[in-house]
């Protein structure tokens, strides 16, 4: 699980928003609306400042430890 994150946080890479992209503002992999689900609210400044630590725990918890496939 540890490995799959890592290489995961480093494919998506920093802070992007691009406007052909539906996810919208984007960092480490997590969408805005990724993190309006997990925190009940969040705006792009929630994600420009998502921690790298902050990511780990979203893809631990809500991709790896709810659905069970960790």
């Amino acid at each position: 699980m540890d490995e799959i994150t890592a290489e995961i946080i480093k494919r998506e890479g920093g802070y992007v928003n691009d406007p052909d992209d539906p996810g919208g503002p984007t960092k480490y992999g997590i969408t805005i609306h990724t993190l309006r689900n997990v925190r009940g609210k969040a705006d792009i400044s929630d994600v420009r400042s998502l921690t790298v630590d902050d990511a780990v725990d979203v893809f631990k918890r809500y991709y790896f430890q709810e659905p069970r496939i960790d």
